[in-house]
């Protein structure tokens, strides 16, 4: 069946096919030799970052999984992904830009939204000091 089909195919599209395959073939096995080339004369100097990033995912997951293990090294820190231990919250202190207030960091956030009248406490702040200036 396949001889028939071959025969009522173009000679321009039997032609093209079998360029592109010649084309396909010749590009995966420049890949796989170049591929075979540098681990073999050990080239490739990314592959021990990578497995050492393997390493430390894997760590990671372990310890994610276990059940013992809270993630936290004591009462104060958490420790992340990386092994860096961070405050649960965040306690440095920054001046607001806009009313010179000191606002701890994990608040800053949420302070510049409704001091500035910026996202979504905007339309409430908007909405809030237009009734009042109707009430006038």
């Amino acid at each position: 069946m396949s001889a028939s089909r071959e025969d009522n195919t173009s000679p321009d599209a039997q032609l093209s096919s079998h360029f592109f395959g010649d084309l396909l073939d010749s590009i995966v096995v420049d890949i796989a030799s170049e591929c075979h080339r540098i681990a073999k004369l050990g080239l490739d100097r990314n592959l021990e970052d990578e497995e050492e990033e393997l390493r430390l995912s894997t760590q990671a997951r372990v310890r994610a999984a276990d059940p013992s293990n809270s993630g936290e090294t004591n009462s104060k820190y958490v420790v992340d992904i990386f092994g860096q231990t961070h405050p649960p919250v965040a306690n440095e202190i920054f001046d607001c830009m806009n009313c010179g207030r000191s606002i701890m960091a994990g608040r800053f956030a949420p302070h510049l939204e409704k001091c500035m009248g910026k996202g979504r406490k905007a339309r409430l702040k908007a909405a809030r000091s237009s009734t009042a200036a109707q009430n006038r």
